[in-house]
């Protein structure tokens, strides 16, 4: 039984890949229509979209696959677990939850630290004039930076440089700083539950 949580763990990796190839293959102009691409489109295209909320889309970016990914990922953890001999209790359910909610958080503030850093990037090397592309991730960002801002600026008006960088440094230091210590401190609270 334990190699049969091992293999289920282990088609569970190789499904993820799959699913990282399949929307990589989605930027790439005309690559969805190759022969692999309908392929990886016909194996991973029914699990993606059952993800796909509304709620999920901001604009230009579409959030959904993380919440897949975390699904994936807590199915090859908890699997990976019982391969190794481990038992389902109490505090590895809620471990396991914790997990994978962390995941998903963790992912969405990795994506708008890059975002944040390429749009900051961009915005000081000026490349972004009359561009149309920025002026739509902008109108996406814009609201989220100005909300960050104003709980540190007292509700006064901040350029949008010092925006960036601020909404930036907030999202670094939750991702790679806070939320760690967090998550560290509530999966030792986790496993200090007897059952």
């Amino acid at each position: 039984m334990l190699y049969a949580f091992r293999a289920l763990a282990g088609a569970l990796t190789i499904y993820s890949l799959l699913c990282v190839a399949r929307i990589v293959l989605t930027w790439i102009p005309g690559a969805s229509y190759s022969g692999f691409g309908r392929f990886l489109s016909a194996v991973c295209d029914p699990f993606l979209n059952a993800f796909r909320f509304r709620w999920l889309r901001f604009g230009v970016f579409d959030l959904s696959p993380l919440f897949a990914f975390a699904l994936l990922s807590a199915l090859m953890i908890l699997f990976q677990s019982l391969g190794n001999g481990a038992s389902l209790s109490l505090a590895s359910v809620l471990a396991l939850l914790l997990q994978t909610v962390w995941q998903i958080f963790s992912a969405i503030l990795f994506f708008f630290v890059i975002v944040f850093g390429i749009r900051l990037i961009v915005f000081l090397t000026g490349a972004d004039r009359n561009a149309v592309l920025w002026q739509q991730i902008d109108s996406v960002l814009n609201p989220l930076v100005y909300s960050v801002t104003k709980i540190f600026s007292g509700g006064r008006p901040v350029a949008f440089k010092n925006a960036l960088i601020l909404s930036l440094v907030l999202s670094f230091l939750l991702r790679f700083v806070l939320g760690p210590i967090v998550m560290l401190a509530l999966l030792r609270l986790c496993a200090m539950i007897p059952f």
